[in-house]
Formats: C-alpha cells, structure tokens, sequence
C-alpha cells in the first residue's frame, strides 16, 4: 500500500508529506497531532481529498514557501477550495493552489500591518468575471468570519482573477491583461467624449458588456455584417474615430484583427454616451 510520509509538521491539522516523490500539504483536523517527521500515513481515501498541491513550486522551495505562510491561512485556502469545488461542480486545477495560498497570506499580513489593497480594475473585473467575483465574495466571507478582520472589497478581485486561472486551462495574467485593457478603454471614452464615466454606471456597463461580446466574436470568427457602415461612418465621425481607437486597443491585447463592422456598432454605443453631455 502507498503511504504518504510526513516531511513536517505545520501545525496539529497542517502536515507537509511526501508520496512518489512528490510533495503535498495535507490538511484535515488533529491530523499532525502526536506524528513526528518520517512517520508514514495510510494511504486512505478521505487523505486523497484533503491536499494541497504545491505543483509550480520547486523542491528547494517548498520549506520556504511553507516557513514564510501561516498555517491557518493553508487551511483556510483549503475551505475556500472547496466551497468553489461544490459550488462549480468541478474542481480548481490544482496549480492555483500554492499561488492562492502565497496570494492570501501575502493580503492578510498587509492589512495586519494596516498596508491599504487597492485595486484599480476591480470594476472591470466584475463585469468580466461575475461567476468567479461572486464565489470571490464568498471566499472572502470565509477569511472574515474565521479571521476576524476586516478585508476591503479590492481582494475580492484579486482572490476572482486566481479563481478564474484556476479553471480547466484559463490563464489568472490573462484575465488580469482584460481587466487593465477595458480599464484602459474606458479612460480613453472618457477622455475622448469629455464624460466623468462615474456618473453613468449603466451606460459603462453596457458598453463594456457590448466589448466582450466583441471579443467572443471576434475570437469564434462570428462577426456581424458590416451593409450599414459607411453610413456611420457620415453621421457618427467622432464616434467612429473613438471607435477605431477602441478596436485597436481590442486588436493589441487579443491579437486579433477587429473587423470595421464592430467598430460600427461600437460606436453607436459611445453616441449613446454622448447624447448625454448636449
């Protein structure tokens, strides 16, 4: 039978083992409890749910790694884990698991030493990922209920972004890049429309909502017919103009060409917003 040996002791219900070579954080109540280092573990089935993956971490890394984390934020990554596990009705790749754990203990040891989070795409990130922004709002309940502290609403879109990269294959820098590109899109209408965004939530909304049903399609190769544009290209220069600017904002971080059809109707939506300063 396969046996998991124990590396070292994290606290009575954090152990660090080793099994095929590999390492993995198990977590479970009491299971440290009375073991000492090189003491082996039944290889059981309710261990198998109980790990944290240390995959992405190198072998020299892992006593530093868990030296420099506290315990309890280990066990409670696993709670959060979990509950996004059951509510998904899948599970996290395992690879997010140390990068969650250095995230949220890195978080908490900042606002413990009252270091101010601030997140300037947290807008953005919320209409982009609201699946994962609302399991986010949950993961950070768990942290306030058991830590008993204060956590702004900025974490919760860090912690949405890891939650994101931790599903099937989708990449957490990926996610973060459209954050900062629709962050990016909306200075820019702003700027260019002279309108405070604030005050237009809706409208923001809305256009934002258009963009990533221009990224979908543009990625699919679904693109809508373009029998209409030249004629907004007359009634709607400035518009059109911003429009452009936004395709090739959309073009650079995508990689892909915007074609003059979504400028279209891009800018009918930055007329809407415009209507609104006459």
């Amino acid at each position: 039978m396969e046996q998991y040996m124990i590396k070292k002791i994290l606290s009575n219900n954090v152990v660090l083992v080793e099994k095929n070579q590999k390492s993995y954080v198990l977590v479970g109540k009491g299971i440290g409890f009375g073991k000492k280092r090189g003491a082996f573990l039944e290889d059981l089935n309710e261990i198998e749910e109980k790990f944290i993956s240390l995959e992405g971490l190198a072998d020299f890394e892992y006593e530093h790694f868990l030296e420099t984390v506290d315990p309890k934020i280990i066990e409670l990554c696993k709670k959060i884990i979990e509950m996004v596990a059951c509510e998904l009705d899948e599970n996290l790749n395992p690879k997010i698991h140390a990068g969650l754990i250095d995230h949220v203990n890195l978080a908490i040891k900042r606002l413990m030493e009252g270091i101010e989070i601030v997140n300037p795409f947290l807008f953005e990130t919320k209409l982009l990922y609201p699946v994962e922004y609302e399991l986010a709002e949950k993961a950070v309940s768990i942290l306030k209920e058991n830590l008993e502290m204060n956590i702004p609403e900025a974490e919760i879109g860090f912690l949405a972004l890891h939650l994101y990269g931790g599903r099937g294959n989708n990449d957490k820098e990926e996610a973060l890049k459209h954050s900062k590109m629709m962050n990016q899109i909306l200075s820019h209408v702003g700027k260019k429309l002279e309108i405070d965004m604030d005050k237009y939530p809706f409208d923001c909304q809305r256009l934002m909502m258009h963009l990533i049903g221009v990224m979908s399609r543009v990625k699919k190769n679904q693109c809508i017919e373009k029998n209409f544009v030249s004629k907004l290209k007359d009634d709607l220069r400035y518009e059109f103009k911003v429009a452009y600017d936004i395709s090739k904002i959309l073009e650079k971080t995508l990689k892909l060409r915007v074609p003059e059809s979504e400028v279209g109707y891009i800018a009918l939506h930055l007329h809407r917003l415009n209507s609104y300063k006459r």
